[in-house]
């Protein structure tokens, strides 16, 4: 675990994020090519988290990952941080944060489970939500091979995780 808050373990292998902002990563391997599936959901409107790919090691601090990393958001409202206007397609759920919009919104309503299943091949990175494409970033210039991990985002937020799945290309 990188920065504050964590996961806690629910029933039947379920994972929740608390507190934060803070990114909980794989540390044993670094990944290049693969297509990791993942089923999440979350558990009110205002929840806010993310999938990161391809980051650095990381240590006290989630810096690094969202400064080398990738990240496929989950947040529905599509919030911009810096404007504080709902509805930025480089912010909603499926975008590759800040870099690749989300085409389409077909996540599925609060409590309810949705899968990613995200593809990083090369230089280029895709996401599929729901079966559906919803973002694709080509010539991506960042760190072709890196760990991946769950952000846990603010205090009150709680997305829940299940069934982590990557198969390597």
């Amino acid at each position: 675990m990188a920065g504050p808050g964590g996961f806690r373990q629910l029933p039947n292998g379920i994972i929740e994020s608390y507190g934060g902002p803070g990114l909980f990563w794989y540390a044993h391997k670094a990944f290049e090519d693969f297509v990791l599936t993942i089923e999440w959901r979350i558990t009110r409107p205002e929840d806010n988290s993310g999938v990161f790919l391809r980051t650095p090691p990381l240590s006290a601090t989630p810096q690094p990952a969202i400064e080398r990393g990738y990240e496929v958001q989950i947040d529905d409202r599509g919030l911009d941080p810096d404007a504080n206007v709902r509805g930025s397609a480089l912010h909603l759920t499926g975008a590759i944060y800040r870099l690749a919009p989300a085409v389409r919104r077909p996540s599925r309503s609060v409590g309810r489970w949705n899968e990613f299943e995200i593809s990083a091949r090369g230089r280029t990175l895709a996401v599929r939500l729901n079966s559906e494409h919803v973002s694709l970033l080509e010539n991506a210039s960042r760190e072709p091979r890196g760990h991946t991990g769950l952000q846990n985002h603010h205090e009150g937020s709680a997305v829940q995780f299940r069934n982590l799945r990557i198969a390597l290309l």
